[in-house]
């Protein structure tokens, strides 16, 4: 089956304590108004009416959407979520940008060795995608404050280890 648009947004505010301590509140908005609305309704209305029964004051609020699939395939028995494809990128302003992927494919792993194969096909589109921003466009993946991703510095697997089995 394929992914389906969830028919709701995640909103989370996040309201900040005079000794400076955090905590969240989140609601469900319906997906299906334009971005620039949504915006607008969480500045004007969603957010005076929150602090207006808090004494704490919005410092920050995030929206996400997602999708899902209802009858996922079952995943290759080869599968371990715990098995880790660690890439390290450096950014255009000098930052590190660090990402992982889960149930990394063991053969694009180099044999003896923890060092991910950054020539091996797979690897290599994954790390254009976040490389070339002409790939993805606007949509192209980036640091928290924005910065371009411009080189891979490392690849790694790693495993985290746990007692669920």
């Amino acid at each position: 089956m394929a992914l389906v648009a969830d028919t709701t947004m995640s909103l989370t505010l996040s309201l900040m304590d005079r000794d400076r301590n955090v905590s969240t509140l989140g609601f469900n908005i319906n997906n299906g108004g334009l971005l620039a609305v949504i915006e607008t309704a969480i500045s004007a209305t969603i957010i005076p009416a929150v602090e207006a029964i808090s004494d704490a004051a919005v410092i920050a609020w995030t929206l996400s959407v997602g999708a899902r699939d209802h009858a996922p395939a079952l995943p290759a028995e080869s599968s371990d979520v715990e098995r880790k494809g660690v890439f390290s990128f450096r950014a255009a302003d000098g930052a590190s940008y660090v990402t992982s992927v889960p149930s990394f494919k063991n053969t694009l792993v180099i044999d003896e060795t923890n060092i991910i194969d950054k020539t091996a096909a797979a690897v290599v589109t994954f790390t254009d995608m976040v490389l070339d921003g002409s790939i993805l466009g606007i949509a192209h993946p980036v640091t928290y404050l924005g910065s371009d991703i411009v080189n891979l510095v490392k690849a790694v697997k790693k495993h985290r280890g746990s007692g669920v089995g």
